[in-house]
Formats: structure tokens, sequence, C-alpha cells
């Protein structure tokens, strides 16, 4: 009978034995899966860009809105109001637009970059849109106040005044 050597199998077995490590850094390479998966983000936004295009403006829901960035926000709830706080640094009082949209408050406006020849720009610049909703049903619509100080959009959301129950007693005969 003849001896069978490690070696004389296959020379991927041996090495494997020899060099595992070698063998896992072949099988994964994480830059290479990082340039797979721009590929495919890559592909899925060029479809995705192309169908829009085709489709045209009926095609695109009612609800979807485009948006360069959106705001920071706060939201508090009060005892007898809530209280939302958004950070607006920069934007003017006349690109501000808001509303209440089918129990949604939509918060809309535009960041315009001063001077094209800039090149260092860090905070978000162009159109953002911010949506709360939909709103609990002890808003009072007909009284939300706005304030816009320091850069600081503050909305106050009155809660309704409902009458609170009691109890009767009834008597039966």
């Amino acid at each position: 009978m003849s001896q069978l050597r490690v070696d004389a199998l296959t020379p991927s077995y041996s090495s494997l034995i020899l060099h595992p490590l070698k063998a896992m850094a072949k099988s994964w390479d994480p830059l290479r899966d990082l340039l797979l998966l721009q590929d495919r983000m890559n592909r899925l936004f060029d479809d995705a860009t192309q169908r829009r295009a085709q489709g045209g403006a009926q095609s695109e829901p009612r609800d979807f809105e485009r948006a360069d960035w959106s705001p920071a926000s706060d939201v508090y709830n009060r005892e007898g109001e809530y209280s939302i706080q958004v950070d607006l640094p920069g934007i003017e009082r006349s690109s501000l637009d808001i509303s209440l949209e089918d129990d949604r408050l939509m918060i809309r406006g535009e960041r315009k970059v001063e001077g094209e020849a800039e090149r260092n720009i860090e905070r978000p610049h162009g159109r953002f849109l911010k949506k709360f909703g939909p709103l609990p049903s002890d808003i009072d619509s007909k009284a939300i106040k706005a304030e816009y100080k320091d850069g600081v959009l503050t909305l106050r959301l009155p809660k309704r005044k409902e009458q609170k129950s009691r109890r009767v007693e009834i008597k039966v005969s």
C-alpha cells in the first residue's frame, strides 16, 4: 500500500493548512465588495431615474415632494399645547411656507448659496421640507401660531379645551 501525501491531494488544500490567513484574504476582499456595492447602488439609482423620466410628472405620488435637506427640530408636549422648534439659521422669513394639509404640518423653504464662486460649503442649501403628522386629534388647528426669531421657527399648537367628564348619580325608582 502506498502512502498518501497531503500535498498530493490538491495544492490548494496544502496551502490552506499552511497559510489559512491567505486563503481567507482571497475569499473576502472588502474593497472589492465595497466597489460591487457601489456599482449595484449606481445601477439602482440609474434605473429609478430612467423610470421617473419615462413616467413623467403624472406618475409621481401626490405626497412625494423633492427636498434637498431637512432641518433639525424638537417637539414638546406641554400641558396646554404642543410646541415645535425648527432650526432655520440664515433662512429669510419670506422664503418660509407653513401649511396644514390633511392633518400634516408642512414647513417648506429654501436656503440659497451666496455667490457661485464658493468652494467650501458645509451648511445644507437648496429646498427643504419638514413634515409633522398626522397631528393628534386634540389640536385646535385654527389657533396655531408661528414665530420666527434668531433663526429658530417656533410653532405653538394649542390643545382643544374639552369638557371634563363628571359623574352624575342616577336614582332608580
